[in-house]
């Protein structure tokens, strides 16, 4: 299923993962990005262990985690509900994360990526993500959709 972001929701390794982008998917329609109210937690109940949402704050681009689901807080170690995306609350591995949500903003497209997490002593995991805009008025980004699942490590 291609969307017309020619995003393929069905190349993710993880069945949660495909359903969740799927749905973010579902709730764009022709020329409109899904805002916050659209996105309603009963209806991906069951994957929304994977699931953060994070506050865009204005110029200069911060983002701030507003929901992190509990099985991202336990591959993480840390919950990071109510962080700021800096140095200083984050961790030194801040400012790749950074970057990919500030070129989400700048694209207005879903982006997909696998990766190490940059999380402090849990290097060792590698997951999928998907990371998507939200926006109240078609206009501008004020919040990203965002879902990870751990996966295997490529074969090198």
């Amino acid at each position: 299923m291609t969307s017309p972001f020619g995003f393929d929701p069905d190349g993710f390794k993880t069945a949660p993962m495909r359903r969740l982008a799927a749905y973010w998917l579902s709730k764009c329609t022709a020329d409109r990005l899904p805002s916050r109210a659209a996105i309603l937690p009963e209806e991906i109940v069951r994957d929304l262990p994977f699931v953060y949402l994070v506050d865009v704050l204005d110029e200069p681009p911060a983002f701030r985690f507003r929901l992190v689901g509990t099985q991202v807080s336990i591959w993480s170690e840390r919950d990071y509900t109510g962080t700021t995306l800096n140095a200083a609350e984050y961790g030194p591995k801040w400012e790749p994360i950074h970057n990919a949500y500030r070129d989400l903003v700048a694209a207005r497209r879903p982006m997909a990526s696998e990766l190490y997490a940059p999380w402090l002593k849990r290097e060792f995991h590698y997951y999928e993500r998907f990371i998507a805009p939200l926006s109240e008025d078609n206009t501008r980004i004020n919040m990203i959709y965002g879902a990870l699942h751990v996966i295997e490590k490529p074969k090198l």
